[in-house]
């Protein structure tokens, strides 16, 4: 059975990157290009792991993020922060609990390494 991976990132070309990275490597994805629309993707169904931007027009993903944590259905999805910016620049990697972080632009390799760390694989 493949993973349901959902992917929350506004950036239309940054959708296509994943979708070649991943769809390949046998994962089934779900793109949402807002925060409403991850909310509402999260609220149908729970996916073995979530992809999130953090910039983009609210809610941003770190509050997506929160939103998930505080409802016990997500409390243990594995979750990986996308950004252009450092890991060190958000206080969320520091105080929301456990998350991976990638910094753009990276690779298929550092993505899939990531993606099979946080799902066990």
């Amino acid at each position: 059975m493949s993973k349901e991976i959902l992917i929350v990132e506004d950036d239309l070309d940054m959708q296509l990157f994943y979708k070649e990275m991943l769809e390949g490597e046998g994962y089934h994805l779900t793109f949402a290009s807002s925060g409403k629309e991850g909310i509402k993707k999260v609220r149908e169904k729970v996916f073995d792991l979530v992809i999130l931007d953090i910039i983009m027009e609210e809610p941003t993903g770190d509050r997506l993020f929160a939103m998930m944590r505080n409802d016990s259905r997500f409390k243990n999805v594995p979750v990986i922060f996308a950004s252009v910016f450092r890991k060190d620049t958000y206080a969320c990697t520091k105080v929301l609990g456990h998350v991976s972080f990638l910094e753009k632009p990276f690779t298929k390799e550092v993505l899939l390494e990531e993606i099979k760390k946080d799902l066990k694989e």
